[in-house]
């Protein structure tokens, strides 16, 4: 089993739909995935990934002192499984988590995290260390790439199929795609009982976390799935990690 690598911690709340913010669709999102993030506002993201902001970060990554970063311009969108789909086989399999985008910085990979704010502006939030992000959306094909964080598990989101990417998903589903239909089985049953309104989450031990609380900074060697706190809220918050598992 590879080792944990370290993460560098800053985090921030993403948008709800109420809030403001849309993604602008390039056209119908497939029935079972989310609607696309928009070209120009993957575009934004990249110019945060290359901000003061992000060098800043970077510049806390450790690594060769006082050694420049370089950030690539290719940013790529990253999903979350959707804590609706858990509940409703109708609901999109993931939404919106954040934007990837790779740099380097004393022979080190990293990858910046950005996300927007409520007013649309994107922000860098987190630097972890290697570039899980790229390497997924690589084996993906051209596939949309979600995560299930809760079990560090990447799929591919393709027509009605889900297919693993890393050990952590063949795990958690089998070496083969299976369909939309039986990873819904399959997450509901893993976790209709850790969403908001259930004893797990009264007793306050759910895998989840109040989008509003979004600066505080929580030390944890687990994943937690994403939670919306209320019915039409499309919005996940920045997963705080201390860790970030690799299994790939």
């Amino acid at each position: 089993m590879r080792r944990p690598k370290n993460v560098l911690l800053r985090c921030a709340a993403v948008l709800a739909a109420g809030l403001g913010f849309t993604f602008a669709a390039a056209g119908l999102a497939d029935a079972a995935g989310p609607q696309p993030v928009a070209p120009t506002e993957l575009s934004k993201a990249t110019n945060a990934a290359r901000s003061s902001e992000a060098l800043s970060l970077l510049g806390k990554a450790g690594g060769t002192a006082k050694a420049a970063a370089s950030v690539v311009r290719d940013t790529q969108p990253i999903y979350a499984l959707n804590p609706a789909f858990v509940r409703d086989a109708s609901a999109p399999v993931a939404t919106f988590w954040y934007a990837a985008t790779t740099a380097a910085q004393g022979g080190r990979t990293l990858t910046v995290f950005t996300t927007p704010d409520a007013t649309g502006a994107w922000h860098a939030v987190n630097v972890a260390s290697g570039n899980t992000e790229a390497r997924m959306v690589s084996a993906a094909a051209g596939a949309l790439v979600f995560t299930e964080p809760q079990v560090g598990a990447w799929y591919a989101l393709s027509g009605t199929q889900v297919r693993p990417l890393n050990q952590s998903a063949v795990k958690s589903i089998g070496a083969r795609p299976i369909t939309v239909t039986a990873y819904q089985e399959l997450v509901s049953q893993r976790y209709s009982d850790k969403l908001p309104g259930s004893q797990y989450n009264e007793n306050g031990v759910a895998g989840g976390y109040d989008t509003t609380a979004s600066t505080t900074v929580r030390s944890t060697k687990h994943y937690f799935l994403p939670i919306a706190g209320s019915a039409g809220v499309l919005a996940l918050g920045i997963l705080m990690m201390a860790r970030r598992r690799y299994n790939d």
